[in-house]
């Protein structure tokens, strides 16, 4: 009888279609992380000197250690740590055919035995395939797109909307303003149904403030915004002002895509400090700097509550951006560090740690955005199984009275 009133009660769940639901009660999102598989000695790789990280007193570098990101023990661990994060899917920095970026992603990552179990796309970028944003060159969109799909689209791993394989094109706010973009864009479609019956979903990273346009953003599939330090965070500090002005923005942005019939994709980033690869930016550290004893992670968590759960967009399927998974250069990584207590020295007497406070955080932030995003059970659904337990336990009850 217990099995069948639990029957009984999912049978009901289902009639009723419930949408599962985040911890902060908004529908639940799909993750995505922007990855970037250039780390290793190889012709074209970056070294780990140039990290906030490695320069600080002492050392917090990533909990794989200073990695290869073509070794198949790191591609391994990096899905696990993404399955920690409740993350779906890596939007995987992409320079062009035959770049350093190009081969590990075709030859390791997506070769890996476990790829499968997650999906991935390209972020196309743009600064390194359209040349000088104030006098672009759409010269190489056609052949890039050509690649793409004779390398990536058709593999069964790649993250596709509706049958059409995902691109996201970093910095199109700056590179598609002129009648010049957009008949680049119109011709890529066209060439690419024409050639290949394929219709990209092109994501552009078209939000920013002051430069929302509606008609570069009907351009697009769908709009994100991948660079949250640049649009709040670098002028409001990591601050609470900060995480409203990211919840304004961001539904101001919904509301300009539902206009023009797009969708809307928010991005999170847990902090920023590229003190150590560029100057001249101010470090956002990754703590909300108005409230008294606040802790580490605590600006992801206001950022995700506050600002991207409650602007998540159907229209978009509910997708949702980590801005990055692992850009140490930047210091916007949520890839785990080793466990370390916080420090306010970097080997430069200061100047790259500019005063804050950095914790060797381990695996904080991937728990952060799991505990966000994982939908909780739904109250329906227990209450549900529990008046069918009760039942069946009455039931039986008063059948033992009657014996």
């Amino acid at each position: 009888m217990l099995v069948f009133a639990l029957r009984r009660a999912f049978w009901l769940v289902g009639c009723c279609c419930l949408i599962p639901f985040s911890a902060s009660g908004s529908a639940a999102p799909i993750v995505g992380a922007y990855y970037y598989p250039w780390y290793g000695t190889f012709s074209g790789g970056h070294t780990w000197t140039q990290t906030l990280r490695e320069n600080l007193v002492p050392p917090q570098p990533p909990a794989l250690g200073y990695y290869s990101s073509r070794s198949s023990s790191v591609i391994e661990q990096q899905i696990d740590e993404s399955h920690r994060g409740n993350i779906s899917f890596w939007a995987t920095s992409w320079w062009g055919p035959t770049s350093a970026e190009d081969f590990t992603l075709r030859n390791d990552v997506l070769a890996d035995p476990r790829a499968g179990e997650l999906k991935y796309a390209i972020q196309y970028e743009s600064t390194g395939r359209l040349g000088d944003s104030a006098n672009p060159t759409y010269s190489n969109l056609i052949s890039d797109f050509r690649y793409l799909d004779q390398n990536y689209f058709n593999n069964p791993n790649y993250l596709k909307i509706n049958g059409r394989p995902v691109v996201f094109l970093y910095l199109t706010r700056v590179y598609f303003n002129t009648q010049a973009g957009r008949d680049a864009i119109a011709n890529l479609r066209q060439t690419m149904m024409t050639q290949f019956g394929v219709n990209p979903y092109l994501i552009g990273d078209d939000v920013f403030p002051g430069q929302n346009n509606a008609q570069r953003a009907a351009l697009w599939d769908s709009i994100t915004d991948f660079d949250v330090y640049g649009s709040v965070l670098q002028s409001k500090g990591s601050t609470t002002a900060a995480v409203t002005a990211l919840r304004n923005q961001y539904h101001t942005a919904l509301q300009l895509a539902q206009s023009v019939h797009v969708g809307f994709i928010p991005a999170v980033t847990p902090g920023f400090n590229d003190s150590a690869v560029r100057s001249g930016h101010p470090a956002a550290p990754r703590y909300l700097t108005d409230v008294p004893g606040s802790a580490e992670g605590s600006l992801l968590t206001s950022e995700l509550t506050n600002a991207v759960l409650p602007n998540l967009d159907p229209t978009a399927g509910n997708i949702m951006m980590v801005s990055t998974f692992n850009e140490w250069h930047e210091d916007t990584q949520i890839e785990p560090t080793i466990s370390a207590p916080p420090t306010t020295m970097d080997d430069q007497s200061g100047a790259l740690a500019q005063g804050y406070s950095y914790s060797g955080y381990g695996n904080l932030y991937l728990d952060e955005l799991h505990a966000a995003t994982v939908p909780e059970p739904s109250t329906f659904l227990l209450g549900i199984v529990g008046i069918g337990a009760a039942l069946w336990i009455g039931r039986r009850s008063k059948r033992e009275r009657c014996e």
